[in-house]
């Protein structure tokens, strides 16, 4: 934040940045002030981001989902599932982290049945 109290316009730039400040300013408590403008500032930049036909198609589906539902409000499990191709699709995921999460579900889904 500038000393006036406005947001940085450059952390426009940084998307990852970006949403991961939209998803902590949910864990703000009634009354801050800092929190409640990063989650204004948030919102409006990531709406931007989410129409932009040159940003990344999965970046763009993960801020969609993020303005959709914050993570903080989401159901974990049924988050895990959501998460897995949207993982599997980054070109740094690791394959075993990948392989323990189906195989997590898997083992939970067939004791429900």
């Amino acid at each position: 934040m500038y000393e006036k109290g406005n947001f940085k316009e450059s952390l426009c730039e940084d998307a990852q940045g970006l949403l991961a400040l939209y998803e902590a300013s949910y864990m703000r408590a009634e009354g801050e002030k800092v929190l409640d403008d990063a989650l204004e500032f948030t919102k409006t930049h990531l709406a931007i981001m989410a129409k932009d036909p040159s940003c990344d198609s999965l970046l763009r589906a993960q801020i969609q989902e993020a303005l959709r539902q914050p993570l903080r409000k989401r159901l974990p499990r049924l988050e895990a599932v959501r998460y897995i191709p949207i993982y599997q699709q980054d070109v740094s995921h690791n394959e075993v982290l990948l392989k323990l999460a189906k195989s997590d579900f898997n083992v939970l889904q067939s004791m429900h049945c």
